[in-house]
This record gives C-alpha cells, structure tokens and sequence, in this order.
C-alpha cells in the first residue's frame, strides 16, 4: 500500500505560511527573553505519513541531506517548512539548530535530541508526535499553552497562570499503524483533562474544532484522561500535574491552558524553566 504524502495542515483551513514560525532565515535575528515562550497553531489534519517522500528520513539525523533534504519535500513548501519548525521544536534542545538552505529551524524542548545526528527510533517517533500533537490548533490561532511531561528535557510541575488542565496529547503520526492500531489511519490521540472546558480557545480541545488529526480513544469524544485509570498519574509528588501513559502509550504531553481565552504574536523565544515549559 503507498501512503498520503504527509499533511499537516488542515483542509478546513488551509496551510498560509505563519508568520514567525515558518523557520528563520539565517540573515534575521532571533528574539530573546526569559522563559521558553512560544506559539502553538500547528495545523495538522492527516499524520505524518509517507515520510520518505516528504524529504524526512526517520533512519538518518535531521541535520543531514538525507534525514532532512534542503532541496526537496518539505522544504520547498510554506507549510512543510511549518510542519518542520514545530518538528524541531520538540525535537532539539535550546542553543540548538539545523539549517537547511537558508533557513535555520531551532530546538527548543530537546525531546529526542538523537534525531539531530541519529535515527529516531520508536521513543523519539512518539515524544516528537505528543509534543506535536499537543501544539495543534486546528484554526492556526496563536494562544499561550503549559507543558508537561515524563521526558526528563520537559519534566513535571505547574504554573499559577495556567490553572486548567486541558489534555493529554499521545501517539506515533509518523508510522501508520503504529503501536498495534488501524494501519490505515495514524495514531494521533488526546484525551480530556479537568478542565477542558473553561474558556476553550477556538481551534484547542473544548472548542468546535473541525479537522481535528487526532481522536479520543476511550469512546466519546469528551472522555476524560484521569476516570477509570484511563490514563496513569505522574510520580509523586508531581501526581497532580499530568499523566505519564494513557492506554499503553508510554510518552505523553499534558497541556494546562489559562483562565481567559488570549491570543499572542507568533514571536518565538527560547529558555526553559526546568519542569514544564510555557508556549505563547
């Protein structure tokens, strides 16, 4: 069977290159500030798929040719070189990049960093997929986020200024059938946090979301993370803060949202915090 060529951009609306967050041309400067401070609007309707034929390898590190070619898939696109900055985003840690041409994509959450120069195997395949996974705003809007995970580059903790827990994020959107699933379909998951609900950004879980690349496993589309044991708790004494495997899934972004729904610039910084990390 031939796969989609990947897709990451919602067919409801569109792939416009976003401004900011589509890499940085090796000759602009990169803003600064404390506190990693970023953007999610990740527009993703169909997996990963058919990586191959996009220029993306998954045997080769990413800052060679053939792990990520500069003069094909991808790159040649607006959207592909989006997809591509959140990719390595998740994937590289701060102070760390790729250039490709004339463009430089930055680390920034470090999640699987042996993607730089190595294969990335099952583990890496699903911290980048969460991490990406969790960025998705199905209407490309822009609104600040609070991550946290198992992955020792990310790690546990809270932030007063972002009091609801929105979700768990989980999957492989690289490989279909990934994990024992359809292998029709990729396996991009989500499952519902406490409060969801409070003041849903449009495009985020809650909202009336349209092209939505991911599904909740455990039978509605409301079902929470946290009933039944659906998902397993972080250690003590980070066991309110999210969940470290969600139906046998092992590598999993919780994503805590604020009180009021606000939207920010697409203005990237860098810096981390030391347990969860801050996107605007």
């Amino acid at each position: 069977m031939t796969w989609l060529p990947l897709a990451l951009c919602s067919v409801a609306f569109g792939c416009a290159e976003v401004e900011g967050d589509v890499g940085i041309d090796e000759n602009a400067a990169l803003a600064t500030e404390n506190g990693l401070r970023m953007a999610n609007g990740l527009r993703m309707a169909n997996g990963l798929n058919g990586v191959s034929t996009n220029g993306l390898s998954l045997t080769s590190g990413l800052s060679t040719n053939a792990g990520l070619s500069a003069t094909s898939g991808l790159m040649t696109t607006s959207e592909g070189r989006e997809q591509i900055t959140y990719l390595v985003r998740c994937t590289l840690p701060m102070n760390t990049s790729i250039t490709k041409g004339s463009y430089t994509f930055q680390g920034q959450m470090g999640m699987a960093p042996q993607w730089q120069n190595g294969a990335c195997d099952t583990t890496c395949q699903e911290n980048v997929s969460a991490c990406m996974l969790a960025h998705i705003n199905t209407a490309g809007i822009h609104v600040p986020l609070w991550l946290v995970a198992q992955n020792a580059s990310v790690g546990w903790g809270q932030d007063p200024e972002f009091p609801n827990q929105e979700g768990a994020f989980f999957g492989n959107v690289f490989i279909p059938g990934a994990h024992g699933t359809d292998p029709s379909t990729i396996a991009g998951f989500y499952c519902m946090g406490a409060k969801y609900n409070v003041n849903p950004p449009q495009g985020r879980l809650g909202s009336m979301q349209t092209g939505t690349p991911y599904v909740n496993p455990f039978g509605t589309a409301n079902a929470a993370c946290a009933t039944n044991y659906r998902c397993a708790a972080s250690d003590t004494p980070y066991n309110n803060d999210g969940f470290k495997a969600c139906n046998g899934w092992n590598n999993v972004v919780t994503v805590w949202r604020q009180n009021t729904t606000t939207t920010t610039t697409t203005t990237t910084t860098s810096g981390g915090t030391g347990h969860g990390y801050r996107w605007r």
